[in-house]
């Protein structure tokens, strides 16, 4: 029975999805500080300092049991143009829906002991940290141009097991470390365009050797004039299992006033163990029609003499249309986490009211530059000869996915007041800046909000168990794509939009 509840308890932190509030970052962690628009690097209050300041945490007097979870149920939004016969984006709206609302559930458990007649606090939790998640059934000219079946999904979670320590230098000075194990699971299923440059797979023609890719990215007549390949992809199973490490300073002059600053250091995450499979079906066939309408313009012969020379063409350059063109792979996946630092100060004008201000900048520009895909082990004949790479005997298939995000700064306001002894209510506000450029916004990756604000309570159930309830609203925010996207030429001026809508409840149990 034991295991049991230990198995289901690891199943729902390693399942939720946080979806992002800076980038693929939430703004909080914690119903307390969430409540106050989530400042808490110098409130010293939550054992979620363990991942905002753990340096505050020398001053929580008492063993302390936290548990949260947050709910949350995120509304995306997708716009897109059709393409006309030259591949030109038009006016005509092609796609306009809302993602499949989901509810999900991020859960955290932590734990804050403070030592008697000792300057070491030592503190032990789990959190889920960020993510992002996303379900779309869209039209897609190439791949499902009449029925809304093409699949967009995205899902990402990191979730933190921390170890942490503080140590008052001082009665009013302390510093912080935390350790962290960090567990992330990712999975993509969208269209995946690649330039035809990567096709480097010899082609035999009647004017000699090439490759796929310069045939099919030569001007019509002469080649098949694409500036973009699209398969349809899906990636799932990848894990990354790694360590990181946050650092702390808080200094309280008073019960009126405290200070706090933290660093955060960039995480690596090398997503190893996963599957993904390339399904190029509609490409080549769409392609195959395209070179016998060459030939047909050129010798004035039959569409269907013309189908059969493309066809004896592509056979003798060892491509079978029977073995199909859906490729399975190994695949591995890089990119990291940003570094970050903020401070943040509490501010007591009067008795049992505070006001608290976080400021947080986060080097997205440096993690998020590109994404690194790795293929290899292909089973796939036709897709083999034609990419000449990531195909079983040959070299890795290596894809820099753009992403050229900017750097980011979260500004946090907000307060409490307690009202008796058992009841305090607080409000705050979050101003974020979006990361994501409008050359690579996509619509698995909406992760574009501003504007949060935040307000909640708390209430002393028993003497030593407290109850906090909060809610979070991100106000809608919308990104139009660029006239030239950088991932894809379906999201040429498309628009991309996120509202979030959380519940946030926790129980503290002090021991003392």
């Amino acid at each position: 029975m034991r295991k049991s509840i230990v198995t289901a308890i690891l199943l729902l932190f390693l399942s939720t999805v946080a979806y992002s509030q800076s980038g693929i970052r939430a703004v909080d962690y914690n119903t307390v500080s969430t409540g106050r628009g989530g400042t808490e690097i110098g409130f010293f209050d939550s054992p979620s300092l363990m991942i905002t300041n753990p340096a505050g945490m020398s001053f929580i007097k008492k063993p302390v049991l936290n548990a949260n979870t947050i709910f949350m149920v995120p509304i995306p939004h997708f716009k897109n143009y059709s393409k006309d016969a030259t591949g030109k984006t038009t006016t005509n709206i092609y796609n306009d829906y809302e993602g499949e609302k989901v509810l999900y559930a991020l859960p955290s458990l932590s734990y804050v002991h403070n030592f008697e007649n000792s300057n070491l606090t030592l503190g032990a939790g789990v959190f889920t940290t960020g993510g992002m998640g996303t379900d779309y059934k869209l039209k897609h000219q190439l791949l499902s141009p009449t029925a809304d079946n093409q699949k967009y999904r995205s899902r990402f979670a990191i979730v933190e097991s921390a170890i942490s320590a503080a140590y008052l230098i001082t009665p009013q000075l302390s510093i912080g470390a935390t350790g962290e194990f960090v567990y992330s699971t990712l999975e993509i299923v969208q269209p995946f365009s690649l330039p035809p440059s990567l096709l480097k797979g010899t082609l035999i023609t009647t004017s000699g050797p090439t490759t796929f890719g310069n045939y099919f990215s030569a001007p019509r007549p002469v080649g098949l004039g694409y500036s973009e390949m699209t398969a349809a992809a899906e990636m799932t199973g990848l894990k990354s299992y790694t360590f990181g490490g946050k650092f702390g300073i808080a200094y309280k002059y008073s019960e009126r006033f405290s200070i706090g600053a933290n660093y955060c250091l960039s995480i690596p995450l090398n997503f190893k163990s996963g599957t993904a499979s390339l399904d190029m079906s509609s490409q080549f066939s769409e392609a195959s029609g395209i070179a016998a309408m060459n030939l047909v313009n050129i010798y004035h012969i039959s569409v269907d003499s013309a189908a059969k020379l493309v066809s004896a063409l592509f056979s003798a350059n060892g491509i079978h249309p029977y073995e199909g063109f859906t490729a399975t792979y190994d695949v591995e996946n890089e990119f990291k986490t940003p570094q970050s630092a903020g401070f943040g100060l509490m501010y007591s004008p009067i008795p049992r009211l505070r006001f608290g201000f976080d400021f947080e900048w986060l080097n997205w520009s440096k993690a998020f530059e590109n994404m690194k895909l790795t293929l290899k082990s292909g089973n796939n004949n036709n897709v083999n000869k034609m990419i000449g790479s990531g195909g079983i005997n040959q070299g890795d298939l290596i894809v820099e996915f753009p992403l050229k995000w900017k750097d980011a700064v979260i500004l946090k306001f907000g307060g409490e007041y307690d009202f008796s002894d058992v009841f305090t209510l607080r409000a705050g506000y979050a101003y974020t800046t979006n990361p994501i450029p409008p050359e690579t916004i996509i619509p698995i990756m909406p992760a574009v909000l501003e504007h949060h604000v935040m307000a909640g309570c708390s209430y002393n159930l028993l003497a030593k168990l407290k109850l906090h309830l909060g809610l979070e609203y991100g106000f809608n925010n919308t990104v139009t794509g660029t006239s030239i996207h950088q991932v894809a030429t379906e999201y040429n001026n498309s628009e991309s939009s996120l509202k979030n809508l959380l519940g946030h409840i926790s129980l503290t149990y002090n021991f003392k």
